[in-house]
């Protein structure tokens, strides 16, 4: 009598069992933060943002772009109710972010290819795998809602297509669901959608969110206050600023947590606080409030999975100076503990609040990126350079396929290394001046610089401890010899090389 085995190999030999890939059946949106759309003039179809750098670099062709970018008062209006019955027209948003970019404040950003490449060889077909740029000068209400009926359009096509494949079929017996890998304000649009369409949460089996803001980013008063920043190049900062101020996303990332350091008490920004500061009062009050209903209400995203930056320096907290006549924001690398009752954690002792460097991504805090969630993931970058770092891209694949994504396993911590650069930027023939935090000796460390345009490699730098620093941070001084965007590389050996941005202006803008 023959074995179990011997009948098997019998059967294997005549028909060869099949074996499928490890993908997912599911359908992927990738849905990109601040600035991460390239935008474009509905009627002529030129590009107005994500294209060309020299809308950055030459002042004669960047006032005009940054200009024709202002929200009119029709789009500082818009909000949900707008994108249902009559969705704006004046510019449209075509395509993911495809090159770096860079803003003063929020710094460089990187493209999208990488995340969505990672999501297409982990489904059945890259059509699987759907982008939603969207216009990120517009409220994330407004945002959420063209998200919301995206969601629904691509997630029916989806199930159509894979309906109508045998062996897409036989690939798995659930019904495919969505899953959104959403990075910065592209998780607060996507909490938008679902709040605006709560039935469509059934449908969703896991929201990856990358340094999402929920709790705000003061990097957003900064912003707005960039009219009293002593740097350069001048033009940029203020046509920037005359931008900021008219558009609801910039207002929208305002921090919703108690931030403005009184001294002896911190307090929650007001919509005059944002309008001494240089915003605008209105957009300000409405965002404003959507963070008290968040407060009072709550809301959970379904399969919500945290990647959240660390050990980066990070503007948490503000203060208020006052030079020459004009009211200014400092930003604080230092945040306050809340106790169970919402009160101050305060010294025993003085009564002063106790201050904590939660630390962060370089513009989004810890506490502002892991709300909501348990499932919370750490890794060592940049917040504008996440969606293409190793470990980010290497979460995103396994939480696509449903694998132990050991989330939670790596506790925060602020010991990892962290790189910090002039978020403002510089101009050629001037010293940049690099640090690298979390590591106490140059051995072992190296800290590179190329074009981001061309990939031209720097000079080599070289890495000093300063004798008088406290915390032992690592410098090199950087002095670039032509304007351009360049890419700042860490890398200590161990860790996943940390990245970041920073745009070079010419020396006589």
């Amino acid at each position: 009598m023959g074995t179990v085995g011997d009948g098997f190999d019998a059967y294997r030999t005549a028909v060869a069992p099949p074996v499928f890939d490890d993908r997912t059946r599911d359908a992927c949106i990738v849905v990109p933060g601040i600035m991460g759309s390239v935008l474009e003039d509905t009627a002529t179809g030129a590009r107005l943002w994500g294209a060309d750098l020299t809308m950055l670099t030459n002042p004669l062709t960047g006032k005009g772009f940054l200009s024709t970018l202002h929200a009119d008062p029709e789009e500082r209006d818009a909000d949900a109710d707008t994108a249902r019955r009559r969705p704006l027209t004046r510019i449209r948003a075509a395509a993911l972010l495809a090159t770096p970019w860079w803003l003063p404040v929020f710094e460089g950003l990187d493209p999208y290819t990488d995340l969505g490449k990672t999501l297409q060889k982990v489904t059945l077909h890259p059509d699987a795998v759907a982008p939603f740029p969207y216009d990120w000068r517009l409220a994330v209400a407004y945002n959420g809602a063209l998200l919301a009926r995206k969601a629904r359009a691509h997630l029916t096509a989806w199930r159509k297509a894979v309906a109508a494949r045998p062996g897409w079929r036989a690939a798995g017996e659930e019904r495919p669901r969505l899953v959104f890998a959403a990075h910065s304000m592209g998780g607060l649009v996507v909490r938008a959608a679902l709040e605006q369409d709560p039935e469509l949460a059934a449908d969703i089996r896991a929201v990856i969110t990358i340094g999402t803001p929920f709790l705000g980013s003061a990097k957003a008063v900064l912003t707005l206050n960039l009219l009293h920043a002593e740097a350069k190049p001048s033009w940029l900062l203020r046509h920037v600023h005359e931008l900021a101020v008219t558009l609801p996303g910039v207002h929208d990332l305002l921090p919703g947590y108690r931030c403005l350091d009184r001294g002896l008490d911190i307090d929650r920004l007001t919509p005059a606080d944002v309008a001494r500061f240089g915003g605008d009062e209105h957009l300000a009050a409405r965002s404003l409030g959507e963070y008290a209903r968040h407060r009072e209400h709550g809301f959970t995203l379904p399969g919500h999975r945290a990647i959240v930056g660390e050990a980066q320096t990070t503007v948490q907290t503000l203060d208020e100076e006052n030079r020459f006549g004009h009211p200014v924001a400092v930003g604080r690398h230092h945040a306050f503990r809340i106790n169970p009752d919402h009160e101050l954690v305060r010294d025993p002792d003085t009564g002063i609040p106790a201050r904590h460097n939660t630390y962060g991504d370089g513009t989004v805090h810890q506490q502002s990126a892991q709300v909501g969630t348990q499932a919370i993931h750490y890794v060592f970058g940049q917040h504008g350079t996440l969606p293409r770092h190793d470990e980010v891209l290497r979460q995103v694949r396994r939480i696509a396929l449903e694998c132990d994504t050991s989330l939670g396993a790596h506790l925060g911590s602020r010991n990892g290394p962290g790189l910090s650069i002039p978020h403002l930027g510089g101009t050629a023939g001037q010293p940049l001046v690099l640090q690298v935090t979390g590591r106490d000796t140059p051995a072992g460390v190296s800290l590179a610089v190329n074009s981001a345009t061309t990939g031209r490699p720097g000079p080599p730098l070289r890495l000093r401890r300063s004798a008088d620093d406290p915390d032992q941070t690592l410098s090199a001084r950087f002095i670039p010899d032509t304007p351009d965007l360049y890419r700042v590389v860490l890398d200590t050996g161990s860790d996943a090389p940390i990245t970041q941005l920073v745009l070079v202006s010419p020396t006589h803008a």
